[in-house]
């Protein structure tokens, strides 16, 4: 499947609300089989929905702007940003995302040596930058004022140079029929690069991101080693994440 048609119709989709199938047909060059082959996929996500002729958007999670999202949640946040920064150990290599709750691990470093830190999160920078102990790698590219962090196609190139032992990873939105998803498509490729070059990746996702989804999956759970949450899971997500095999660590 084309990944990237895929994207660009759900986009359509969701920019003009409701599409007939024969519109989306020659929108995108495609027969209808092929197209319906490609809705269903978009449906099993539950970005759209069918519609008698078409299909529509549903409602999705939209990105809220990270110095609103710093405050949602803030004590969950900072128990899981404290518990998985002591994972962390001294020697690796790290990659820290552009999350609100990633980014709040920055200030668990200090105590670390011989660490080397890549990011495109500028919380990140601004602390790990006056720890002379740690090295600093950051990726340049677009400034997402809305994520405090660089984006665009060379980013995910930029981190494909180095070998990282650990990704962090936040979300927008995890759920058992969407993955781990993000709001934006430039974010949700470096997502998608530091995932594919890690050898262990952990996500980060407090309660609230459960049952919601946004409209770019960058992973599978198939993808994530370790998730740190801040409340016990309900048990369709420990039997999820016990099929997976992702290790699961409640944060207090």
């Amino acid at each position: 499947m084309n990944n990237s048609r895929l994207e660009e119709l759900n986009l359509y989709i969701k920019e003009h609300k409701k599409v007939p199938l024969p519109e989306l047909c020659s929108k995108f060059s495609i027969s209808l089989s092929t197209l319906r082959r490609d809705l269903k996929k978009l449906e099993d996500t539950g970005s759209i929905q069918k519609i008698y002729g078409g299909v529509e958007s549903k409602s999705q999670r939209q990105l809220t702007p990270l110095s609103t999202r710093i405050d949602i949640n803030y004590s969950g946040k900072f128990k899981i940003a404290r518990t998985a920064a002591s994972f962390i150990t001294n020697g690796d290599v790290i990659f820290l995302d552009s999350g609100s709750t990633v980014g709040s691990m920055a200030q668990f470093l200090g105590r670390l040596d011989n660490l080397t830190v890549v990011t495109n999160n500028i919380m990140v920078i601004e602390k790990v930058i006056r720890m002379p102990k740690i090295q600093l790698i950051t990726l340049s590219g677009l400034y997402n004022r809305n994520t405090f962090s660089f984006v665009g196609d060379e980013v995910p190139l930029m981190l494909k140079r180095y070998n990282l032992s650990k990704a962090f990873m936040g979300t927008t939105g995890f759920s058992p029929s969407s993955g781990i998803t993000h709001s934006t498509h430039l974010e949700a490729g470096v997502k998608r690069s530091a995932v594919d070059i890690a050898q262990t990746v952990i996500l980060l996702a407090d309660h609230l991101k459960f049952d919601a989804f946004a409209p770019y999956t960058y992973c599978s759970l198939d993808d994530i080693d370790r998730l740190y949450t801040d409340l016990p899971l309900a048990d369709s997500y420990v039997n999820l994440c016990q099929q997976h095999h992702t290790e699961v660590f409640i944060c207090n």
